[in-house]
């Protein structure tokens, strides 16, 4: 019989990931609250890059998921899920920051990373049902016609651009301009992309508030600086992220019934359940 081994979940973005653990002193960010909510089930390998923008992400996908074929061995299997969370540095205004992508470009570079996680040959490149990995930790996918490691894009989050520049004067005496405007932009291109390519969305934008009539004044308690997350803006992200997958990808949500052992549905507790191995040595 074929031992379970636990599957990972690839998160694999910018300072906005790479920030994910902490929101400040007791205040667990969106990578945190997802590590605890797979706690037991699968591993949250955090692959943030602070300052990255789409082009270095291309640069560097080899040494996140590999080359040539090897890149279930670098997390010891397909993953479950690999998020992609790029553009808050993208969208950077031209004239500030060298962090600048055109919007096009962009767009064309979210559409090449996925492609090319897409292709790496231990992940996708075969088409591999879902029904691979799930078999290694014995459950049966609800759908076995898709591929393995579904593709969540996230968008880039609302700027408050008032509060960003403040935060960039005191601390680095230089201006990294941003707009909300074009953070909007940058997340309507990622949702483009996703509808093309079949990727799931979370659209942080939208979460955090930033379409909200309020402007600024809505959304601008979940950010930390006008760029980064607060506790709250992580709080959102996480829930908004676990409420795309429990609706689109039910078979890869914590499973909740049956002690979250025995249940139906979703990604069960590794291991047998306490109770059961105590009985068992009476």
């Amino acid at each position: 019989m074929m031992s379970r081994i636990r599957p990972s979940i690839v998160l694999f973005g910018d300072s906005i990931t790479q920030l994910g653990f902490s929101a400040g002193p007791s205040q667990p960010g969106w990578v945190s609250l997802l590590s605890n909510a797979y706690a037991r089930r699968a591993d949250v390998l955090n692959r943030g890059f602070s300052g990255y923008n789409t082009h270095h992400a291309i640069d560097i996908l080899p040494s996140i998921f590999g080359e040539d074929g090897d890149g279930g061995a670098i997390f010891g299997g397909p993953p479950l899920i690999v998020t992609v969370f790029f553009g808050a540095n993208d969208a950077s205004l031209p004239g500030g920051k060298k962090q600048h992508v055109p919007i096009d470009q962009y767009e064309e570079n979210i559409r090449t990373i996925v492609k090319s996680i897409r292709a790496t040959r231990r992940l996708a490149a075969k088409m591999l049902s879902r029904s691979f990995i799930m078999n290694r930790i014995k459950i049966e996918p609800k759908d076995k016609s898709k591929p393995i490691a579904p593709i969540i894009l996230i968008t880039p989050p609302p700027i408050d651009k008032n509060a960003w520049d403040k935060y960039c004067l005191d601390n680095f005496g230089d201006l990294s301009l941003r707009t909300n405007e074009a953070a909007k932009s940058y997340g309507d291109r990622v949702k483009l992309v996703a509808s093309e390519l079949g990727c799931h969305v979370v659209d942080s934008f939208s979460l955090l508030g930033g379409n909200d009539v309020g402007g600024e004044k809505s959304y601008g308690i979940h950010l930390e600086d006008g760029l980064h997350l607060s506790a709250s803006g992580n709080r959102l992200l996480f829930e908004g992220f676990m409420d795309v997958v429990k609706r689109e990808l039910p078979d890869l949500a914590p499973m909740e019934d049956g002690e979250g052992k025995y249940g139906t549905s979703g990604i069960p507790l590794e291991g047998e359940l306490w109770k059961v191995l105590c009985d068992e040595r009476q």
